[in-house]
């Protein structure tokens, strides 16, 4: 069979962005919404890729002369969704510590304009023990830095020559931590004082919010994607069709064409909302369904968009309580809210319900409980299905027996199953199970570090969890659903 090099060729574009990371998701997020803007939108971009850690080569890349392929599967609009992209806007690919000479001479090039990194939660920090004659330094941030100040020097700080950063490493503000730490290094190694000015005047560090599942290489169906292609790609990368990025800087949309109906770009002063739409509506739909869902005897997302019982939970949550709460236009809202749905129906992403269930104590804290709260403020009553969730949390976590760093519990259909979340918490859980029901309800509701306030103090909140509760128990979680759901 023929190498995907055979068949397509890279294109030729002005080198505008480098890309601080190799993995699977910048290649079927960044790279491939850069691909589609060069095609669709006219932004003639070309990426160099800097491999960010030791001992990595650019062998699989220089196979294929940097050309891959972004097969995205799932659902688009209500129909199936298939989706086969060479992506061919890849200059180069160096590594970092094994090319660094060619790591700071991109530096020099003049069409530079973006920075691009994905290194990891744990990727931008500061570390006092890098330093300047680190060829390179050890950690993002600190290489970022030398990069940056290569490029001051070179162009005699020259205005139109700062650089645009737009990290997606997934924590808050992540712009903002960037340039923080930039400015550590700049004072750390001693800098001229010129620098800084440089950076903080000429150059942007935009905080970004991404979203898109990335499955990364299909191992088990590489035979048949390269067989349906017609050629060999060890780099296939497969994704799936939703993909949004928020970035939050106004004035870079007129310049950074990269918004098309394949990936939804959003420019914003306030990446807050966006970040709360995402928050409440994918991960609350998730953590408010999936502990009484598996109760009921489900394992996966995808059955649980096929139950009616817990569809109807899902569509009057998501529609009627959730939604409402989110501080952004409505229609926006919604919108989202559909593509959600259609991304727990993609049939080529199995996401076990036992998997999203780690850590659901202080994931239910951030994702449910301040919609829980709007809702009750905005419409003067509990929201249903939010506050079965927390009596649903509580019926999933109610076991005294402990295994090896975990509790094991039972559900109805007579297997056991594992809960993980932070030890002391789970040493608390075991012993307020030995109580009657409405003093462990009470014990778990009243935990105000676990929950950032006394939950026992929300008006009926109390009575009606231990009211679910009790229901649970008496006629099972999907009884219990049912029930519900005929409820006006």
């Amino acid at each position: 069979m023929k190498n995907i090099r055979d068949l397509y060729s890279r294109e030729e574009h002005p080198l505008k962005v480098l890309q601080i990371g190799e993995g699977n998701f910048l290649r079927a997020f960044v790279d491939y919404g850069i691909d589609v803007a060069n095609e669709e939108n006219g932004f003639d971009a070309g990426v160099a890729i800097v491999m960010p850690r030791a001992k990595k080569s650019n062998e699989r890349f220089a196979k294929q002369d940097n050309l891959y392929t972004v097969l995205l599967r799932g659902q688009k609009d209500g129909k199936p969704y298939k989706e086969n992209r060479v992506v061919k806007c890849i200059e180069k690919v160096i590594g970092a510590y094994t090319d660094y000479d060619a790591f700071m001479e991109l530096a020099k090039v003049p069409t530079l304009e973006y920075v691009v990194s994905n290194t990891t939660e744990a990727g931008i920090v500061y570390d006092a023990g890098d330093r300047y004659e680190d060829c390179p330094p050890a950690t993002f941030p600190a290489k970022l830095t030398k990069f940056l100040f290569t490029r001051y020097e070179h162009f005699h700080a020259a205005a139109d020559k700062g650089l645009v950063m737009l990290p997606v490493e997934l924590i808050d503000h992540n712009g903002e931590a960037l340039k923080k730490c930039v400015l550590q290094y700049a004072d750390l190694w001693k800098l001229e004082p010129g620098f800084s000015g440089w950076i903080n005047h000429n150059c942007v560090f935009a905080s970004t919010l991404v979203d898109r599942i990335v499955a990364g290489y299909p191992k088990d169906q590489a035979a048949d994607y390269e067989k349906e292609l017609g050629y060999t790609d060890c780099l296939l990368d497969q994704g799936e069709p939703f993909g949004l990025w928020v970035i939050g800087a106004p004035e870079l949309k007129d310049r950074l064409p990269l918004n098309s109906d394949k990936l939804h770009v959003e420019f914003t002063d306030n990446i807050e909302k966006f970040k709360e739409q995402k928050v409440r509506i994918l991960n609350g739909a998730h953590t408010s369904m999936v502990l009484g869902a598996y109760l009921a005897g489900l394992d996966y997302v995808g059955q649980c968009m096929k139950d009616p019982a817990v569809r109807k939970q899902l569509d009057q949550s998501v529609y009627g309580e959730i939604v409402p709460t989110v501080h952004l236009p409505q229609e926006k809202s919604k919108a989202f809210a559909d593509a959600v749905f259609e991304r727990f129906e993609n049939p080529f992403v199995n996401h076990a319900l036992l998997s999203i269930s780690l850590n659901s104590l202080s994931k239910w804290r951030a994702r449910v409980l301040p919609t829980l709260k709007d809702s009750l403020k905005n419409t003067g009553k509990l929201p249903k299905w939010l506050t079965y969730s927390f009596a649903a949390l509580l019926a999933f976590y109610h076991t005294t027996k402990c295994g090896d760093g975990c509790l094991i519990a039972q559900r109805a259909a007579g297997n056991t199953y594992e809960i993980h979340d932070d030890q002391d918490k789970l040493d608390n859980v075991a012993v307020w199970a030995a109580l009657d029901d409405k003093a462990y309800v009470h014990e778990m509701m009243r935990q105000t570090d676990w929950w950032g306030e006394d939950l026992t103090a929300i008006p009926g909140f109390e009575d009606k969890v231990n009211a679910h509760f009790a229901r649970i128990q008496e006629v099972g979680a999907k009884a219990h659903i049912e029930e519900l759901g005929k409820e006006d």
